[in-house]
């Protein structure tokens, strides 16, 4: 297997709620989805891209006169930043004194990364921990991540993988031999809604959560649960009947809605949505209604 390099735009140690045990997070870039709730708007392009946070920016015009490339310019004293035109360079970044343009992601090889989560090993170990490949979505660079895995797997330490689930089965499923534990989300059980919601049919997400299940005994489906979007009873009803007749999962985690991510959007050139994060009492009565299913209900808090 020829050693290959890959797109990631965050290493996160000592994670806590991406798995059991303390845990390193690695996140890939690029995503086939635009969940108008995302909450890693940065993660959707694989290239390497500059962010600007228009709202740190105090015009002091450092970017403008190191930008060879045009993409900077000011109107009615306002910064504009052409995006198509960014060679990334990171000219912008370095001189910036309030970090209102910042680098996101870099390319590094699959040592570059064992080099990061071998350093908590020992905490892997002691905590029945391990690492989570996140995103993004981590089969969107199938080649990189399969070494990614294969590389912690020689190494014994314990991988888990976070999904959308949107993905060609054949070319990535084994994949999935190597992986330790599986989160594959399910957004929305209505083929309209999903498709509004997030840019993609749902067909094949729930055909390969069949496939992924019954594969692998440690399948767990998250719903990110936002009130206005998929938190009522008969988006849950539906999916608990389809995750009872059709696969083996081993538990369902609810994720509720939070809106760390809506200062993102306009940094990444991009229109966000605010929702809602459903209140405790609509939380409860989907846990109910779960596990009157005889689902179990998953929690890594």
């Amino acid at each position: 297997m020829k050693p290959c390099s890959g797109n990631i735009f965050q290493i996160q140690r000592w994670s806590i709620h991406d798995g059991e045990g303390v845990r390193s997070t690695v996140f890939l870039k690029g995503c086939p989805l635009r969940c108008k709730w995302c909450a890693n708007p940065e993660s959707w392009n694989r290239s390497i891209e500059i962010l600007f946070f228009q709202e740190k920016c105090t015009g002091c015009n450092r970017c403008l006169s190191v930008c060879g490339k045009g993409a900077i310019t000011k109107e009615n004293a306002i910064h504009q930043f052409a995006r198509e035109k960014c060679d990334c360079c990171t000219r912008c970044c370095e001189v910036c004194p309030t970090g209102a343009r910042k680098l996101i992601g870099s390319t590094v090889t699959v040592d570059d990364v064992l080099k990061v989560i071998k350093r908590d090993a020992v905490f892997y170990r002691e905590s029945g921990g391990g690492v989570t490949f996140s995103g993004g979505e981590p089969f969107a660079q199938p080649e990189f991540f399969r070494q990614l895995v294969a590389a912690c797997s020689r190494l014994g330490i314990d991988t888990a993988v976070e999904t959308s689930g949107y993905f060609d089965w054949e070319q990535v499923k084994d994949i999935f031999e190597l992986l330790d534990c599986v989160f594959v989300d399910i957004k929305h059980m209505d083929d309209e809604c999903h498709r509004e919601m997030t840019g993609v049919s749902n067909c094949r997400i729930l055909e390969n959560i069949i496939l992924i299940s019954r594969l692998h005994p440690n399948t767990i489906v998250r719903v990110p649960l936002i009130a206005e979007v998929n938190a009522n009873e008969k988006n849950i009803n539906a999916m608990c009947e389809f995750l009872k007749k059709h696969t083996c999962v081993k538990g369902v985690e609810l994720l509720p809605y939070h809106d760390f991510g809506e200062s993102k959007y306009r940094a990444v050139g991009a229109h966000g949505q605010t929702f809602t994060t459903p209140d405790a009492a609509t939380i409860a009565n989907m846990k109910k209604i779960i596990s009157d299913y005889g689902i179990r209900i998953v929690d890594f808090k």
